[in-house]
């Protein structure tokens, strides 16, 4: 306690002598310790520090931070400090204040500083490419926050490459900075995946996908003449203009699950007057391509011009297998896919790709298809006059997959730009279908039986 005496002298002449007595009470001396943002955290982990709540006349501060592998960058005589720890741990911070007096006080607090996951690069070039298909793997901007010195020579203790194949490449710490090829020898999409291991026992691991093209297997189609292919999410559904069925097939195996026959009317399209070569029109339900979406098959009808939405699991002949009808007269459908909320139909009297609206069938946009004459597609060969459109359809998250000629092409629908392209697997690809992983490509087959191709494809 102390007293602060304090006399004031009141009138003109002396009147009086008031004598004021007040007692001010100081704090004790306290240490005090703030600490922002946090007191865990992964390495590296900056933290700053913060005497000002700290109490008491001080004359000095000190703090060491617990960190004598920082250097110099351990103490501090500031009011408040920032300390970045570089390395996993609990560290001990001390603060020391002191008054003129010497007389002293000490606040610790705790920081914990926990051991970071590595920072995993992993670069394939090419990443895709015919098979077979050799691939150089960079890895060399893989490191561990936590160290001391970086990788390739510092805190990753090893590593292990697998390819997605079967074969790995193991190697330490010291190997990041070399590159490692791969051959892939057959078709197939594979994932390759660094896992890396530091000094402290924290791995991490990045995986980058990699497309060896070319085709996996294929079966015989059911019949001669397959022309649109769609999957349900479980089976593939392929028709054929010739036999008129829509087949359920079975992935696995080509197996032929269920068939029945395709919906349409023996009616000439509006807008054509001439039939795509090999295709004889007017028999009952002619389809063209397929598409699975909203829980239905679409069959494009190539004898009514017209887009069936159809159940596939009740018979032809109950009412709800038709579930409805879209007609425009403005193009003539052939492929088909369904994608974005929206179907995607080539167009035979123009060769141009409509998005269509699934419910009202009006074109809400329109892109040209690679390889074909934009809104000129007749051609005469000698048997007369022949229609060209893209034969095939699939979307493949958010792009779509169109076969024209002897080339399959990956588009961005919005712009009809190409993306990349595939050489077809056989001599008259026609109905596409991607299943979240593989691309189908029915194909003709010229005079022999058709073909089932299941392919990786980037």
């Amino acid at each position: 306690m102390q007293r602060v005496w304090i006399r004031m002298l009141l009138g003109v002449a002396g009147v009086g002598l008031l004598l004021l007595t007040s007692c001010v009470q100081l704090l004790p001396l306290d240490a005090i310790i703030t600490a922002t943002p946090t007191l865990t955290g992964y390495a590296p982990l900056t933290v700053t520090f913060d005497s000002g709540a700290s109490t008491g006349l001080i004359a000095s501060r000190t703090w060491n931070f617990g960190d004598p592998a920082s250097g110099t960058e351990n103490l501090s005589a500031l009011p408040w400090a920032e300390h970045t720890f570089g390395d996993d741990g609990i560290y001990t911070v001390t603060l020391h204040v002191g008054t003129a007096e010497g007389e002293t006080d000490v606040a610790t607090v705790q920081i914990v500083v926990l051991n970071p996951p590595p920072i995993v690069s992993l670069h394939a070039t090419p990443f895709h490419g015919p098979a077979p298909l050799t691939v150089t793997f960079d890895l060399s901007n893989t490191v561990d926050p936590a160290g001391i010195i970086p990788a390739p020579t510092g805190s990753i203790v090893s590593f292990v490459l697998d390819f997605g194949d079967g074969t790995h490449y193991a190697g330490t710490g010291a190997d990041l900075g070399t590159p490692i090829v791969h051959s892939y020898l057959n078709p197939e999409i594979r994932t390759a995946t660094l896992t890396v291991l530091d000094n402290d026992g924290a791995s991490a691991s990045a995986s980058v996908p990699v497309v060896a093209e070319g085709v996996i297997e294929s079966f015989a189609a059911p019949g001669y003449d397959p022309a649109g292919l769609a999957y349900d999410g479980s089976f593939l559904w392929l028709s054929d203009w010739k036999t008129c069925l829509i087949y359920r097939v079975r992935p696995l195996d080509g197996y032929v699950v269920a068939s029945f026959e395709a919906p349409g009317m023996p009616v000439t399209p509006l807008s054509m007057d001439a039939s795509p070569a090999g295709i004889i029109l007017g028999d009952p339900g002619t389809p063209g391509g397929l598409a699975w979406g909203a829980g239905a098959l679409w069959v494009a009808c190539l004898s009514d011009g017209k887009i069936y939405k159809v159940n596939p699991f009740v018979p032809t002949s109950d009412p709800n297998h038709v579930l409805a009808e879209l007609e425009n007269g403005a193009f003539d459908p052939f492929a088909l896919t369904f994608g974005g909320g929206y179907l995607w139909v080539s167009d035979l009297g123009t060769g141009l790709i409509h998005q269509v609206d699934p419910y009202t069938g009006v074109v809400v946009s329109s892109i040209d298809a690679p390889g074909v004459a934009p809104h000129s597609v007749r051609a005469v060969d000698a048997q007369g006059i022949v229609l060209v459109a893209p034969m095939g359809l699939a979307w493949d998250n958010g792009y779509l997959w169109v076969a024209t000629g002897s080339t399959l092409f990956k588009l961005n629908p919005v712009t009809g730009a190409v993306v990349t392209s595939v050489a077809a697997p056989g001599t008259s690809p026609f109905g596409l279908a991607y299943d979240g992983r593989y691309l189908w490509n029915a194909d003709q087959n010229g005079s022999l039986k058709g073909r089932l191709y299941r392919m990786a494809v980037p």
